[in-house]
């Protein structure tokens, strides 16, 4: 049976190479960059953009590449896709089922990907994300498992990958399950990779070493918009990766910036919004790299789907994005802490909530005559004076969140779930969702829901070969486009 499946998958293989080389074309890659924004469609592209200008730091640079397109999404079985078949679609260049990882519908069939034949062909290989190192859309370049929930073994493919670099969050259940197996970081070791767990060991790395320098423990990076001073951050581990894996025979590069899936998953815009500035960071580097080696790289931003349904009002979001976004000083999974710990005390009333609400998202209830004085000094030019009735509450508003309030004040298993419930705060706390949701909508930013979409997601592309890929194409035509730009070695 193993006989018969690496036949396939050499087929299959050869299948991909056969179709990229129809492409033409002589322009050939020797370092090669595929930037994922996992659920960053076009609308959180707008938003981070109008954030990003407002803020006086001018344009993403991800929408200054030359080449611009749009890429399909559905999986093998579904309109909507999940990561897992997206990543295996962008990786491998076939469809499959959601839920699957790296593999054909049926779970039976693995698919090379684009960053082994990269391996293969004397190039080293690096794998950067901002969640678990074997989260879906990363394992989609290195693993290969009927379900994308399968961590453990996951992680053991990820260290039998012989892969060069690894950054980003843990290795999720590392020890399995049930904690009884033989934990995938000594299995690293064994495997000759030196694991670094802390900023200075991985400044201190040397090239010719295989790293996984895994951030946290057993789990994703920080929000950015909740990174502590002195955490890495996406840029500096793709940077770093950039120094560690340069070398005669090229490279290839994949970094996801896994964190605007959760933050979009959540209506969180803020926090989505600063995770797209913190991608757009990482994708700097590259620039960077590819100024002294215009002709032998390219670099590659797209998203494997839309997450929420965001929809940008761009007028509203162009006066108002900036000053009503910028009010949230954390991720609404950082003030979840906060409640809970409100949720155990005695003095459980909205009235004692509302100071916590005005410091995590600026969102404060004024009076008549507080908000006429407030509307008065704005127009006469005070930032301060417009951002602070921006963020006012208004009576309407103020019942959402009192609503909220008693929702997330009963323990969870008391909640009645029904479709309204669901339909209001999803699977989150009532009130983080309903204080994000409003301060969205202060912002130009509306929600459709909580889940994937099955919208087209953009492209940008520059360097060796980036022509290729403008246009509108399936997401399964990305693996043909970069194995045609890697050419034959």
């Amino acid at each position: 049976m193993n006989r018969f499946l690496r036949t396939i998958g050499l087929i299959l293989l050869f299948l991909l190479l056969f179709a990229a080389a129809a492409f033409g074309g002589e322009e050939r890659a020797k370092y090669v960059f595929l930037f994922i924004g996992d659920g960053m469609g076009e609308a959180q592209v707008e938003a981070a953009e109008l954030y990003s200008v407002a803020s006086e730091n001018g344009p993403l640079a991800l929408r200054g590449l030359a080449v611009r397109g749009k890429i399909s999404t559905r999986s093998a079985n579904a309109a909507v896709t999940d990561s897992a078949a997206a990543g295996t679609a962008l990786a491998t260049g076939f469809k499959t089922n959601n839920g699957v990882l790296g593999m054909d519908p049926s779970g039976m069939k693995k698919l090379p990907t684009v960053a082994e034949v990269a391996r293969d062909r004397g190039m080293k290989v690096g794998v950067v994300t901002s969640v678990f190192l074997n989260d879906a859309t990363p394992a989609a370049f290195y693993a290969a498992r009927p379900s994308r929930t399968d961590f453990y073994e996951i992680g053991v493919q990820m260290v039998e990958s012989g892969f060069d670099y690894f950054a980003g969050g843990g290795v999720n259940r590392r020890a399995g399950r049930k904690g009884d197996l033989k934990d995938v970081y000594d299995l690293a070791r064994e495997k000759g990779y030196r694991v670094l767990r802390t900023r200075a060991e991985l400044a201190a790395a040397r090239p010719g070493t295989k790293i996984i320098a895994a951030a946290s423990v057993g789990g994703a990076l920080p929000y950015e918009t909740d990174r502590p001073a002195g955490s890495p951050s996406l840029a500096e581990f793709t940077k770093r990766g950039i120094e560690l894996l340069d070398n005669p025979n090229g490279f290839f590069m994949m970094v996801e910036g896994g964190r605007i899936d959760w933050a979009c998953h959540r209506n969180d815009a803020a926090a989505a919004v600063r995770d797209v500035l913190a991608f757009d960071e990482a994708v700097k580097e590259a620039l960077i790299f590819a100024r002294a080696r215009p002709n032998d790289t390219l670099i590659v931003v797209l998203a494997d789907h839309e997450t929420g349904g965001m929809r940008v009002d761009a007028e509203r979001a162009a006066a108002n994005l900036f000053p009503a976004l910028s009010a949230q000083r954390e991720s609404s999974e950082s003030f979840d802490e906060k409640l809970e710990r409100f949720r155990k005390g005695t003095a459980r009333t909205f009235e004692r909530m509302a100071p916590l609400l005005a410091e995590s998202f600026g969102l404060h209830a004024t009076s008549s005559a507080g908000r006429a004085a407030l509307d008065a000094r704005a127009k006469k030019g005070d930032g301060a004076a417009r951002t602070a009735l921006l963020s006012a509450l208004s009576g309407e508003e103020l019942d959402e969140l009192r609503t909220a309030f008693a929702q997330s004040m009963r323990a969870k298993e008391q909640r009645k779930k029904d479709r309204d419930y669901l339909r209001r705060y999803g699977p989150y706390e009532p009130l983080s969702v309903t204080a994000t949701r409003i301060l969205n909508r202060k912002a130009g930013v509306e929600w459709s829901s909580f889940a994937h979409t099955g919208a087209d997601v953009p492209v940008f592309a520059q360097g060796a070969g980036a022509a290729r890929f403008a246009g509108e194409y399936d997401n399964t035509n990305v693996a043909e486009k970069i194995l045609s730009v890697l050419g034959k070695r």
